[in-house]
């Protein structure tokens, strides 16, 4: 796996951790609607941590996926961030490193790469 495809894999498992760990912490300190306000700039992290998880296997498909749910995440964040939530902008500036690292060509070709009988070549 090429280092920007991995770089953005392990930017969505950090960001969905924090945002778990940070979701929890709201709702033990403020109560369960500040935490569900708070998991609202947090929810396209959570739903791009199941594409992240095929990174390695998957094809070109989950790269796009992958990409449109950063976009969503971005415009999320922001209204997070434009609502007051604390840390709303780490979900935004997520999205904008996994929308860059997964449109890089090495991103591109790792994802466009052959695939036999559903084991994917070493890339090197």
């Amino acid at each position: 796996m090429p280092g920007p495809v991995r770089a953005a894999q392990i930017a969505i498992f950090a960001t969905f951790g924090i945002g778990v760990l940070l979701t929890v912490l709201v709702a033990a300190d403020f109560g369960a609607r500040e935490s569900g306000r708070f998991f609202s700039s947090y929810l396209m992290p959570t739903v791009l941590f199941v594409p992240a998880l095929r990174f390695r296997t998957a094809g070109n498909g989950v790269r796009v996926a992958s990409i449109v749910l950063a976009s969503l995440q971005i415009v999320f964040a922001l209204s997070g961030a434009a609502r007051g939530i604390p840390f709303g902008v780490l979900p935004a500036g997520t999205g904008i490193a996994v929308l860059v690292l997964l449109c890089q060509t090495s991103a591109k070709q790792w994802f466009r790469r052959q695939h036999t009988n559903g084991v994917p070549q070493q890339y090197s």
